[in-house]
């Protein structure tokens, strides 16, 4: 039981109350900070969490226990941001946000994060928020000013917030979480804004604009202040000893500033009297003779904070009707009575729902106090990938992700959500002949890492650079935008699940033919259903890419893996022979950088680096077009030192393609003794042992080494990938 005298230890800020004077002076230490409502305090806890080096908001990027990370969605966290903005200008939160996209865009997500950091903010100091409830002390305290029996001075006393349990009679506690700061009658109360501040105009503007200045107490906290009022003879001092400021935490398990109304609820909010209620019995008569009501329900709970509205268009109408009219005015009418809200209202719906609901005939009363936020399934596949790498952690215990196999996977779900760039859509005629000559795969690298197509020239490649941005925001304001459809998250993390429970070892193989089955299901995914528009729309050509991406880069990893070395430097390789070609042709000689001399060229070098390229062409016209396109890089490209492999990439391509043939006789090689290596690692038999020689055996056993300890693939998976790719391209 040690952690009793632990947490006793532990200076939180639970259970944290003040007397209204007390917190009077808090606020004349800090006025900025206890005048945020709602939309300033969630842009400050914002802030609070920072940004990273990319500009993304490190809130959403937290993990907790109950509420994973979200990856990518800046521009949707950046549109929650600008509104937040627009609600400080206004005043008061005057829209409804609503995030608009397909099942799993991580529309709840951004919202769990929201309140998740508001939790977090309000437990720190900068973060703190307070409410008050009403003390009412027994008989010992104060009498006759009550209405009690007999008259008895407590002037000595200047508060009652400070008395223990067996002191008080009854606690009325403020259910909608009324700021301290409106127990000031609001004429004093502006006063005390307006002395405050004025030296900050500006501050001063926002808190004019702001509930704190223009509003009231709740109906019942007001009607309990002047029924005192009225007992105390209009003494405001002796009516605040009743006052106990009390710090609240946001809480979502507790339903504090942070609720979530799920569709099949259709009450928000409600009234029960009070004044019946026995246990309040102890109350003074002049309180007890009042129709004190209790508001309660989700909207009650969330104010101060966020409330989000989970499928808010799956629930009738009439049941959120009552948002336009508090949207407009920020007051709620229960039975009769105002209640003015400072609340954060957010809704998560799906496009099928909204393009319903935008048919009705109310969609337009609703339309101007909404503001629609989209959330599209990603197009980067890196940040696909971060949202599984949990998952894939989690399964490893009883199944293994070959590297690139969860590339594979997410490379797939990114394609499935693209959409054929149409030329008609861009205005420079260049510009439209590459971007629809994109292959899906290509379009997916554009967006994730900015990688150019290789097969482009230099020209084109500048040309599409520059009009990324612009094929980015191609479908933008379309009703079929790129991220609408496609393969979902929650589908993808299926697959995962599924592909654990089939293999141990899962290669970018198993993903692709697990897809290859996928496809066939065009009952379970709308996306199968589409149209094929060339190689957009089209999942078998999509597997087809992404087998030869794949194939590709566990090619170079099996090159690299052989222990061949190749101890040319391509530069310095590249740059002797440029060097020498330069003199050959201009009959100058070349400085030798050890001796100082200058010396003939060296043709012999020259003919066997024409060799190495495999050079087919004429050497004279190869030589000259190598010089005359240095003295253009030199043209424009004035001071930049020279750095000959950007300047000539296609011969380093050809001196690699030298090295290649190189490697590919020693994989031809191993794929001779493969099977003979596979036979005696099982132990099936000891006849393999006479078929495969100790140097054969040894370079099998390098290359799977390599495999494992440069690139982290396991020895079973390095086996299966070297077979697969013998047979498809050895």
């Amino acid at each position: 039981m040690d952690w009793i005298e632990k947490a006793e230890n532990i200076q939180g800020p639970h259970g944290q109350t003040l007397s209204f004077y007390d917190y009077m002076e808090l606020f004349e230490r800090m006025p900025q900070k206890e005048c945020r409502p709602t939309y300033e305090y969630l842009l400050n806890m914002v802030d609070h969490f920072g940004k990273d080096d990319q500009g993304h908001y490190k809130l959403f990027q937290k993990e907790h226990p109950d509420s994973p990370a979200v990856f990518g969605q800046l521009k949707t966290q950046e549109a929650i941001v600008d509104n937040l903005k627009n609600f400080k200008e206004e005043g008061f939160n005057n829209k409804f946000i609503l995030l608009v996209g397909p099942n799993g865009s991580a529309k709840s997500s951004l919202v769990r994060k929201l309140m998740k950091g508001a939790e977090e903010y309000s437990h720190t100091d900068e973060g703190a928020l307070y409410t008050f409830s009403w003390v009412f002390p027994i008989d010992n305290y104060i009498k006759g000013n009550l209405g009690l029996t007999h008259q008895q001075t407590t002037k000595e006393m200047k508060t009652f917030a400070y008395l223990e349990d067996k002191d008080i009679s009854a606690i009325i506690s403020s259910e909608l979480k009324d700021h301290p700061l409106l127990l000031i009658p609001r004429e004093h109360r502006q006063e005390v804004f307006e002395e405050t501040f004025r030296n900050d105009s500006k501050q001063l503007d926002l808190v004019q604009r702001s509930y704190l200045f223009k509003g009231d107490l709740s109906k019942r906290n007001r009607m309990i202040y002047d029924a005192l009022l009225r007992n105390y003879k209009g003494k405001h001092s002796e009516v605040l000893k009743h006052i106990r400021v009390e710090r609240f935490m946001i809480s979502k398990r507790y339903s504090s500033g942070a609720v979530t109304i799920e569709p099949q609820l259709h009450v928000d909010a409600r009234l029960q009297q009070i004044t019946m209620d026995k246990r309040l019995g102890m109350l003074p008569p002049s309180l007890q003779s009042l129709n004190l009501y209790s508001i309660q329900g989700e909207v009650v709970y969330a104010n101060r904070g966020i409330l989000e509205y989970s499928d808010l268009l799956k629930r009738p109408l009439d049941t959120y009707k009552y948002l336009l009219q508090t949207m407009e005015t920020k007051d709620i009418n229960l039975g009769g009575i105002l209640t003015e809200l400072d609340i954060f209202f957010v809704g998560t719906s799906n496009e099928i729902h909204l393009a319903a609901f935008k048919q009705h005939p109310d969609f337009n009363s609703f339309k101007g106090r909404f503001n629609f936020v989209r959330v599209p399934y990603l197009l980067n596949y890196k940040q696909e990938m971060e949202i599984y790498e949990h998952q894939v952690k989690g399964l490893m215990d009883k199944s293994n992700f070959e590297p690139y196999a969860l590339k594979a996977l997410c490379l797939f779900a990114i394609m499935t959500r693209l959409r054929s760039p149409m030329g008609k859509h861009y205005k420079d005629n260049k510009l439209t002949a590459i971007v629809t000559s994109l292959s899906p795969l290509e379009k997916t690298h554009l967006y994730s890492d900015g990688r150019l197509p290789n097969r482009l020239d230099i020209e084109s490649k500048q040309i599409l650079k520059h009009g990324v941005d612009e094929l980015q925001n191609e479908f933008e304001f379309e009703n079929l935008y790129e991220g609408k459809f496609g393969i979902s998250p929650r589908d993808i993390k299926n697959v995962i699940y599924r592909l654990s429970s089939i293999y141990n070892n899962i290669t970018f193989v198993e993903v692709l033919e697990y897809l290859e089955r996928l496809i066939q299901k065009k009952n379970d995914y709308d996306f199968l259903n589409m149209t094929p528009h060339g190689d957009y729309h089209n999942p078998t050509k999509f597997l087809e890419l992404i087998k030869t991406e794949m194939l590709d880069i566990f090619d170079r990893d099996l090159r690299s893996s052989l222990g061949l070395v190749d101890d040319r430097s391509y530069e310095d390789y590249l740059k002797r022979y440029i060097e020498n070609v330069n003199a050959l042709i201009k009959g100058e000689k070349i400085k030798n950088t050890i001796t100082g001399k200058f010396e003939e060229c060296d043709e012999y070098f020259i003919r066997e680096f024409e060799s190495n390229i495999n050079l087919k062409e004429n050497a004279d016209n190869f030589r000259s077009y190598l010089i005359s396109k240095l003295g253009a890089y030199y043209l424009d490209n004035p001071g930049t030192s020279i750095v000959y492999k950007t300047v000539f990439p296609d011969v380093v391509n050809r001196l690699q393609e030298s090295f290649r043939n190189e490697q590919k006789k020693a994989i031809q090689e191993i794929s001779k003794h493969l099977v003979f290596f596979e036979a005696e690692r099982s132990e099936a038999n000891t006849h393999s042992r006479e078929m495969i020689s100790e140097d054969a055996k040894e370079q099998i056993k390098t290359v799977l080494q390599n495999l494992t300890d440069k690139y982290g693939y396991s020895q079973n998976g390095a086996l299966q990938l070297i077979k697969f790719i013998i047979k498809e391209r050895y």
